[in-house]
């Protein structure tokens, strides 16, 4: 039973097929998509392989139809169904949006080898493997990315949302949907906090953090007040940072310390602060010097300073960077945020800032060897 193909012509075919060859190649058409238990598979194939070197010869519109046909099923022809899915977006989205013929190799395949309307379509496709969406992101196209990323039926590699996330410092259209993403850890969303304004950052400190209560009960026997860490090397503190309870501060000699800054004097401050804090003067000198003011109310509830403490903290750090103070929008925005963290949560983040900001000096370190 023929399937229609050959109805409704609507646009006439290219000069050099003719009536004749037109007919035959509607004809094929018909053998190729009838049941397989109708047609032999050795036979099928040869239908297959040989309609897919001609297909581009049908018009427009029977192009079309028979893309429509084979998006529906899963078992016809592949060779044809991969020529279309190559053919003009309108006929090809056909097959690439939800059609059932292709699999990953060959939907990776398209993704290399076509051009960006057919990889943007196929960013949007239902259950799309990891690796075909590793292929687009590859091809780096920014509205084809926020389109895979909105595509809450992927699931996305830890390299691809590794490459997305240190793109996004320069790609702002990338920071909204890889917040959405379940894939997002908790490392590489405090990462993102450099490079997020506002909103985005409030929504990183709420999601992203976490109380470490029952994590402290477990390892306490271990690691104690951190006399554990003791005998073991760098990186292996570094990283059991993350996990230990926040470390005891002088607060008294933390705040003679704020009274005695003077103007200018960020870089002794940042220094005098992170002795303090056990924290790299690197991290701790990027924390001063945002001038979102996000950082320093993490920093000042992590050290557990009062509101009145973090409110003198401000007020020196903005005279260490010779600068005015913050609009009183501002100084809301922050004071709201230090008030919505646990000294706990806030020092998980600075501990994930610091271990960043040694990773990236060691990197660099490698790199000029």
């Amino acid at each position: 039973m023929a399937l229609g193909i050959t109805q409704n012509r609507t646009v006439d075919a290219p000069a050099d097929t003719g009536r004749d060859g037109e007919t035959v190649l509607r004809r094929i058409a018909d053998l190729a998509l009838l049941p397989s238990n109708l047609v032999p598979p050795q036979e099928r194939s040869l239908l297959d392989g040989v309609l897919a070197q001609l297909v581009s010869r049908l018009d427009e519109g029977m192009r079309l139809r028979l893309a429509e046909r084979l998006g529906q099923q899963s078992d016809c022809p592949r060779e044809l169904a991969m020529a279309l899915a190559r053919d003009d977006v309108k006929i090809a989205e056909q097959i690439l949006l939800e059609g059932m013929p292709l699999a990953d190799g060959d939907l990776a395949r398209i993704v290399s080898e076509s051009d960006e309307p057919h990889r943007f379509i196929i960013a949007g496709r239902r259950g799309l493997s990891s690796a075909v969406a590793d292929e687009i992101i590859e091809h780096g196209e920014t509205a084809t990315i926020c389109r895979l990323l909105n595509n809450r039926s992927v699931r996305l590699s830890l390299r691809a949302i590794e490459i997305l996330v240190a793109r996004s410092a320069s790609d702002p259209e990338f920071r909204e949907p890889l917040l959405a993403r379940s894939e997002l850890s908790a490392r590489l969303a405090q990462l993102m906090f450099w490079w997020c304004e506002g909103g985005q950052r409030l929504e990183i400190m709420q999601r992203f953090t976490v109380d470490r209560s029952r994590i402290h009960d477990l390892l306490d026997p271990i690691l104690g007040d951190g006399e554990g860490l003791r005998g073991m090397d760098d990186a292996m503190r570094v990283a059991l940072s993350l996990l230990g309870r926040p470390r005891e501060i002088d607060r008294e000699k933390l705040m003679s310390l704020v009274a005695g800054v003077a103007k200018g004097e960020l870089h002794r401050f940042s220094e005098d602060l992170a002795a303090i804090s056990a924290v790299r003067p690197e991290t701790m000198y990027r924390i001063l010097n945002d001038h979102g003011g996000e950082p320093l109310a993490v920093f000042a509830k992590a050290m557990s300073l009062s509101r009145k403490e973090f409110g003198e903290l401000i007020v020196v750090t903005v005279d260490a960077r010779q600068e005015g103070l913050p609009t009183k929008q501002d100084l809301d925005r922050i004071g709201g945020l230090f008030d919505s963290l646990t000294a706990d949560k806030a020092d998980v983040a600075l501990r994930y800032w610091d271990v960043a900001m040694g990773t990236e000096a060691g990197r660099a370190e490698g790199e000029g060897a």
